[in-house]
């Protein structure tokens, strides 16, 4: 066993943790900022692509405008399915514009914002909220442009999947 296989026996037989038991918690600020920072990272990196960036059919997305008279006034449960039903919206917008965008330099854009809005789709699956007491679709805009489409992404993330992981790791 070398320095590091008994530095990590000694540390697990004191009691410290040396990893966190599960999936990272949505509670935890730093998980959210993360997300945050790669929708704006994505963002800044198409800022002014032009035509390359353009799609070539109207891709639907999650409104990301939060009106917070309406969203106090929202149960839980419709809170849940309106950042739930966006967060799909947006996977599915990511994975049309990767099919509609053929240029090999956004692939790597595309393919890691894809990625996060999956993982960040699956983590929200995770917490625990009733069912809504209405079950309409969420509001949704259709956008034209690759930086458009990121921006309402990091937007989205800002305003309505904080707030709704704000309420939801009070409780």
């Amino acid at each position: 066993m070398g320095a590091a296989g008994l530095c990590a026996l000694v540390l697990m037989l004191l009691g410290v943790p040396g990893r966190p038991d599960g999936p990272p918690s949505l509670c935890d600020p730093r998980v959210v900022e993360r997300f945050i920072l790669e929708a704006r990272d994505a963002e800044r990196g198409l800022a002014g692509c032009g035509p390359p960036c353009d799609l070539p059919e109207a891709v639907a997305v999650p409104d990301p405008g939060v009106n917070f008279n309406d969203w106090q006034r929202m149960d839980v449960g419709a809170r849940a399915h309106e950042v739930g039903g966006g967060q799909a919206v947006l996977v599915a917008a990511v994975l049309r514009a990767r099919e509609l965008l053929p240029d090999p330099r956004l692939r790597p854009t595309l393919d890691r914002a894809y990625s996060a809005a999956r993982s960040l789709a699956h983590l929200l699956r995770g917490v625990p909220t009733p069912e809504p007491s209405q079950a309409d679709p969420p509001p949704g805009v259709r956008v034209r442009t690759l930086a458009r489409l990121l921006g309402v992404h990091s937007s989205f993330l800002r305003g309505k999947v904080r707030l709704f992981l704000a309420d939801a790791c009070r409780r």
